[in-house]
């Protein structure tokens, strides 16, 4: 008993540590998007949407009112999108794709228009 105890505490530990535990997590994009049009990639606080963007850019765009946004809708065919957060890592999220943020703070975003992670 003790060591199991010992075991998932470690491996606890390690997931958080990695940053694995809380990573982004990308699913199918659903098809009740409708309030997220292509080729548009949206941001969300709970059902709220704060922002959509559209733009390819070489560069990152600041979220602004969907910074610390819980979840993001790729609704574009071929295009990924970065999405970077406040502690440093970044996400690619690939075409057709919803993905949840979890614990970590996204703050900026960049369309690519490539089409694969």
């Amino acid at each position: 008993m003790f060591i199991r105890k010992r075991l998932a505490v470690l491996v606890a530990t390690l997931a958080v540590g990695s940053g694995l535990a809380f990573a982004p997590s990308a699913s199918a994009a659903p098809q009740a998007a409708a309030g997220c049009p292509y080729p548009y990639v949206c941001f969300y606080k709970g059902t709220t949407k704060t922002g959509q963007y559209k733009d390819v850019t070489s560069g990152w765009q600041n979220l602004g009112a969907s910074k610390g946004a819980t979840s993001m809708v790729n609704t574009r065919r071929d295009d990924i999108v970065y999405t970077h957060f406040t502690n440093g890592r970044t996400w690619c999220t690939p075409p057709h794709r919803t993905t949840t943020f979890n614990s970590w703070l996204v703050d900026k975003i960049r369309i690519s228009s490539a089409s694969g992670c």
